[in-house]
C-alpha cells in the first residue's frame, strides 16, 4: 500500500497522524510526506528573534527530522505562503497536489478534517483543495480524513478544537507501539515546544490521549460506514 499524507506546516504531522504513518511506513508500507509552506509565520519561540526566512528554514530541518524519526519513504516540502493559502487560486494547490500524486501513484490520500481540527484557514483550506483533487482523477484513490474524536476535544482544556463527529468515524489506528516514532517527531519540532508543553497537560495523561488516532474516509464515501482498525479495508 502506497500512503501520502499531505498538510499545511512542518508540525502538522507530527501532532497529527504520525503514528499511523509511523505504523505503515515500518510495516513495509510507502510512505510520503507532503507539506505545502515552510511554516515561516509562525509565532512561537523561535519567531519572537527570527526573520520570517530564517524562521522557515528552521521549521523546514525540523520537519525533515520529523520525517526520518517517522520512516517515511519520502518528503516534498512546497513554498506556498504560510498563513495565506485560503486566499491562493484554487489552481496553486491544485497543481502541487496532482503532480504529487502523478509522481508517487498512491493507493490512499491522507490530509486534516474538513474544519481543520484547530479551525487553522490554511489546515481547512488543503483539506478543500485534497478532496477536490481526488474527486477529479479517474483512478480509485481513496481519501482519509485525520481529526481528534469527540472524547479527545473535550480533554483539550487550553483550546477549542472541532472533532470528528463520532458518526462520521470510520477508522481507528491503535498506534500504541509505534508512540515512541510519534514523540521523536514531536520533539523535532523543537520551535513548537510551547504547544507540546500546553498538550502534555492534557486531563487523563498525554499517552493515553496519543495511542489511538481517529479518520473518517471521505471519499470515495463508504457504505455503510463500518469501523476498522486499517487503512487499507
Amino acid at each position: 500500500m502506497k500512503i501520502m499524507a499531505v498538510f499545511a506546516h512542518p508540525d502538522d504531522e507530527a501532532f497529527g497522524p504520525a503514528g499511523t504513518l509511523s505504523r505503515y511506513s515500518l510495516s513495509g508500507h510507502a510512505v510520503r510526506l507532503v507539506t505545502l509552506t515552510h511554516g515561516e509565520a509562525g509565532t512561537l519561540g523561535p519567531a519572537q528573534h527570527l526573520t520570517r526566512l530564517e524562521l522557515g528554514h528552521l521549521r523546514a530541518e525540523e520537519l525533515r527530522c520529523s520525517a526520518a524519526a517517522l520512516h517515511v519513504s519520502a518528503l516534498s516540502i512546497h513554498s506556498l505562503p504560510d498563513g495565506g493559502l485560503a486566499e491562493l487560486p484554487a489552481m496553486a494547490g491544485f497543481t502541487i497536489i496532482h503532480q504529487e500524486i502523478d509522481a508517487f501513484q498512491p493507493d490512499a490520500l491522507i490530509t486534516f478534517h474538513s474544519a481543520g481540527i484547530s479551525g487553522h484557514p490554511d489546515h481547512q483550506t488543503v483539506a478543500r483543495w485534497c478532496l477536490q483533487a481526488v474527486k477529479e482523477r479517474t483512478d480509485s484513490l481513496r481519501l482519509f480524513s485525520f481529526g481528534v474524536s469527540e472524547d479527545q476535544a473535550r480533554r483539550v482544556g487550553h483550546r477549542r478544537l472541532t472533532p470528528i463527529p463520532d458518526h462520521e468515524i470510520t477508522h481507528i489506528i491503535d498506534v500504541s507501539r509505534y508512540l515512541e516514532h510519534k514523540l521523536n517527531a514531536i520533539r523535532c519540532h523543537q520551535s513548537q515546544s510551547e504547544s507540546w508543553e500546553r498538550l502534555k497537560k492534557v486531563a487523563g495523561g498525554i499517552d493515553s490521549f496519543l495511542h489511538k488516532e481517529h479518520f473518517s474516509r471521505i471519499w470515495p464515501e463508504p457504505m455503510p460506514r463500518v469501523r476498522s482498525d486499517r487503512l487499507e479495508e
